[in-house]
């Protein structure tokens, strides 16, 4: 089977002829970039990487990395940050590791004694909106900038209805470009990078990409919102599902049937111990609008919707299957209730694992060569029978992990699971 060939199985609940893997292919499976620039180092690759992600600090894993390591799938990436700005007219940047990178034109930081700070849409003149620092930084976090809100003034549509922008000709030509270069280049299966419809997101709530904020942007006042303000949460996800769903026409239009799947939302719903939301809310202010979503793309494409969730969600997961969700990722398995065999023999027919390979929180950063080894073979030996599942690890690869622990993992991928 080509790669292609080798995804459109495992999303179709087919058995492909080896496992499908996914390194390095969305957002959620990503590489840290200077992890990725040592790999390409190991491989003879000495060419800095083009940071794409500013907020995770991902490196950019084209072809020629996929292919070395013997991955199935490469993505067709957002060139819209979360910080506002369009990754184009790459420079050169030095990363606080001392790794040399890419990172793009409106890339612009400021700095102090202990911290960089980078700016909504690169603009300089307006307060930073996340922060790294300069010691041992691996991440930009999130800086809140709300002001106190009244709630008698809280009003979705001037509190967020500039916040989820309709993408336009220069965005659109640029999601093109790469489903027309991967198509013609390669037999690599693609995945969309979307996330527009990323429903409750704390990540989108502190507005990184926007100059100024208002409304409810810090997460103790988030999370309460559910129960005290449920009409203005409602507001806010009608807002941004119906720019979602803008979106995903004008890429369709744009991209066509080229990705196998998009990447609808990377909401984290769970924590390690249990869901970060009652069962009762998920149905109420979220399966509503995952619906109307995936409707949409099960009707207009023929791409897959996977969608992101970290932590302890299993008790989401019929409502999730009964909406039309295809697949879903990290599968954090060491969370409380995410036993990769009870998944499996419970939903293996019904959903598709993206993920659930070698935790990066746990094995990859503390484990053994050996013991990497040893979880990469066994989860792939639970996920892989009757398919229904891309190898990955669980979320991204992160640069504190010891390099001989990656190089062992990218053996295994490059031999086979």
């Amino acid at each position: 089977m080509t790669s292609k060939e080798r995804i459109i199985a495992a999303l179709n609940m087919e058995q492909p002829d080896k496992t499908p893997i996914d390194i390095g292919g969305t957002t959620l499976t990503g590489i840290s970039a200077s992890v990725l620039y040592k790999l390409r180092l190991k491989y003879g690759r000495n060419e800095p990487v083009k940071i794409f992600d500013p907020y995770q600090m991902l490196g950019l894993v084209d072809e020629q990395d996929v292919l070395h390591f013997k991955g199935d799938v490469i993505g067709i990436f957002n060139p819209l940050t979360m910080f506002g700005y369009i990754n184009e007219n790459w420079k050169s940047w030095t990363m606080p590791d001392r790794t040399p990178a890419m990172v793009s034109e409106h890339f612009r930081l400021t700095e102090d004694e202990k911290y960089y700070y980078i700016h909504p849409q690169g603009d300089l003149g307006v307060p930073p909106s996340g922060n790294m620092p300069k010691s041992n930084g691996h991440y930009f976090d999130f800086i809140e900038r709300n002001s106190p809100f009244s709630e008698d003034e809280l009003d979705a549509s001037l509190d967020f209805g500039g916040q989820f922008r309709i993408y336009d000709d220069k965005i659109l030509k640029m999601f093109q470009a790469q489903a027309e270069h991967y198509q013609r280049n390669t037999d690599l299966a693609m995945v969309l990078m979307f996330q527009g419809c990323s429903i409750g997101s704390t990540s989108l709530m502190y507005g990184a990409g926007m100059k100024q904020v208002q409304g409810i942007r810090n997460l103790n006042d988030w999370l309460m919102a559910y129960h005290l303000y449920p009409q203005y949460f409602k507001d806010i996800f009608e807002i941004q599902t119906s720019a979602g769903l803008k979106n995903l026409e004008l890429l369709r239009q744009a991209v066509g049937d080229k990705p196998q799947a998009v990447l609808i939302s990377s909401t984290d719903f769970g924590t390690q111990r249990g869901p970060l939301i009652s069962q009762e809310h998920f149905r109420e202010f979220i399966v509503p609008y995952y619906r109307r979503v995936n409707d949409w793309v099960h009707k207009n494409t023929k791409w897959k919707t996977l969608y992101h969730c970290c932590g302890s969600m299993s008790v989401f997961l019929d409502d999730m299957i009964d909406c039309g969700v295809d697949c879903i990722n990290p599968v954090q398995c060491e969370a409380a209730d995410m036993d990769p065999v009870m998944l499996k023999e419970k939903y293996g027919k019904r959903i598709v694992f993206w993920g659930g390979g070698v935790d990066s929180q746990t094995t990859l950063a503390f484990g053994s060569p050996d013991d990497v080894e040893a979880q990469a073979r066994q989860r792939a030996g639970i996920f892989s029978p009757e398919s229904g599942f891309v190898f990955s690890t669980v979320h991204n690869i992160q640069p504190t992990a010891p390099m001989e622990n990656i190089e062992r993992l990218v053996q295994v991928i490059q031999e086979g699971l």
